[in-house]
């Protein structure tokens, strides 16, 4: 008989020794995907959008670094270096997309010792930015988040599908 009792006790048991390892992988993967997504959507999604504050463009004595001189004679010149490099640029992202920043640095730890995951950076701004400390204005990438649970539990429902077939 196809479907018997004992074969559906044998795809259980094959299903506890399985989803604890997978499911802490793809805390892991989801994790880094939520991270890249926000440095992608400039905000922190939890319900919603939370869109960072705009990068300050404004020197010490009050200038704006992102708009054109004029030359002495009224005609329009051009953008100082820092303004030409930070007109369109996104928040907490380098001059290139790629390279040594901060949504690249990002990497996770899998402990199947005590079943969690953890993220770690080698920046030490990292906090500041994402706590909003120093007066820094918070500019939040990570933490707990109702689109990453969402995420992570559509994941693991497919992984025991998969086991369960």
């Amino acid at each position: 008989m196809a479907g018997s009792l004992s074969d559906l006790q044998k795809l259980l048991i094959r299903a506890s020794k399985e989803i604890p390892d997978k499911a802490l992988r793809v805390i892991g993967v989801e994790g880094k995907k939520f991270i890249t997504k926000n440095f992608r959507d400039q905000g922190f999604t939890d319900t919603g959008l939370e869109k960072w504050q705009e990068r300050k463009t404004v020197d010490k004595m009050g200038i704006d670094s992102t708009r054109y001189r004029t030359n002495r004679v009224g005609r329009s010149g051009s953008l100082n270096r820092f303004g030409s490099r930070n007109t369109d640029r996104a928040v907490l992202v380098g001059f290139n997309t790629g390279g040594d920043k901060l949504k690249n640095s990002f990497k996770y730890q899998v402990s199947k010792g005590s079943n969690r995951v953890v993220f770690r950076t080698y920046k030490g701004y990292a906090k500041r930015h994402n706590e909003g400390l120093d007066d820094m204005p918070k500019r939040q990438f990570i933490g707990k988040s109702a689109y990453l649970n969402r995420q992570i539990a559509d994941k693991i429902k497919r992984e025991l599908d998969l086991i369960l077939r």
